[in-house]
């Protein structure tokens, strides 16, 4: 046998692999999406029932991504029985606090939750969700300072408090000498966003959040806000009398953003299936983990292996929303690179990053 004949014997053997492979179709949901701590009284079957309820309510807008999801009849229907969506809850004693607080973490089944959304046409926030790197500059009645990674100032716990309620995965800057040599206080208080996100490169984020906030001789708290998502600013200002309702306020703010753009809905209960090109798939390992994560994506609900040829794997999908929205949670991930579309018949074309 020559050369050409072994590797024609080898390609079609691969082939022949892949087509067996099974192809996942799960619906990704990071579990602690479902999970939520709720202070209570005591841990009497009322007052556990009252907190069920609390922390249903912000699983729901934490995977809705907007608290309007509370005026659906779906979510009506889950919150008159909190407890049948219950897997596990279980109480703890908040370490060092004094007095003591007693909290009850709550987890439920995210795949009821999901389909009770999803089937009445509700929009629904998967695992997929950016990492935005939050660069605060502070001005504290005359302090100023820049809120570093692990700081500990009361600013960074109630805006990482903040985002762990809505889901959204947040770091901050090290501000370490080289962070300190690009960016300084003056640049995020003066609105000179160019050097900060130049400097937030290092740290790759799909989305960057940059606050001002400012403390007034009264105690009373201002803001203002710019989330630059793909090269998209948006922006808004805010003035609270607490420190935890403005960071909050923020971060809700920020999620509702981010949810109105990365969020799927299954429109009036019908699916949209599309083809989809995968270029750079060049053994079984790439095979499989591009299953696993095309299977896993919030917005797709089934995968056909349509056809192979050299790198190249063709896919129907069915899926929750549309190719658009397909797209968009893509360019967040590090698996898929989207591509300009090859030809009129296959509008979804990407490149499978190594």
């Amino acid at each position: 046998m020559d050369k050409y004949q072994q590797s024609s014997l080898l390609a079609a053997i691969f082939c022949s692999a892949l087509l067996l492979l099974p192809v996942a179709a799960v619906q990704a949901a990071a579990e602690n999406l479902f999970e939520s701590e709720v202070v209570v009284a005591n841990q009497s079957p009322g007052v556990r029932a009252g907190a069920m309820k609390t922390a249903l309510r912000q699983v729901l807008v934490r995977v809705a991504g907007q608290d309007a999801v509370l005026d659906t009849e779906p979510a009506r229907m889950l919150l008159e029985n909190p407890a049948q969506l219950v897997q596990q809850y279980r109480y703890y004693t908040v370490p060092d606090s004094k007095p003591a607080v007693l909290k009850m973490r709550v987890r439920f089944d995210g795949e009821a939750v999901r389909s009770a959304l999803q089937q009445q046409g509700v929009s629904y926030w998967g695992a997929e969700r950016p990492d935005t790197l939050v660069w605060l500059a502070v001005e504290d009645r005359g302090k100023r300072y820049v809120v570093a990674a692990d700081d500990g100032t009361d600013v960074y716990r109630q805006v990482e408090q903040a985002a762990r309620q809505r889901g959204v995965p947040v770091l901050f800057p090290l501000m370490d000498l080289e962070d300190q040599s690009q960016v300084r206080f003056s640049d995020i208080w003066g609105g000179f966003f160019d050097n900060v996100l130049a400097a937030s490169q290092r740290y790759n984020p799909q989305a960057v959040l940059i606050g001002r906030l400012n403390r007034s001789p009264s105690g009373a708290w201002s803001s203002r806000w710019q989330l630059d998502v793909a090269g998209k600013p948006s922006s808004w200002s805010d003035s609270r009398q607490q420190l935890a309702v403005l960071a909050q306020q923020g971060i809700d703010d920020t999620a509702d953003i981010l949810a109105s753009r990365f969020a799927v809905s299954q429109s009036g209960g019908n699916l949209n299936t599309v083809s989809i090109s995968v270029t750079g798939v060049d053994s079984l390992t790439d095979y499989a983990r591009l299953g696993d994560y095309l299977g896993g994506l919030t917005a797709v609900v089934a995968v056909q292996v349509e056809k192979l040829a050299d790198n190249n794997v063709q896919y129907a999908l069915q899926l929750n929303g549309s190719l658009q929205d397909l797209t968009h949670t893509v360019s967040i991930g590090t698996v898929l690179e989207p591509l300009s579309p090859v030809s009129a018949d296959m509008p979804g074309s990407f490149r499978l990053r190594q």
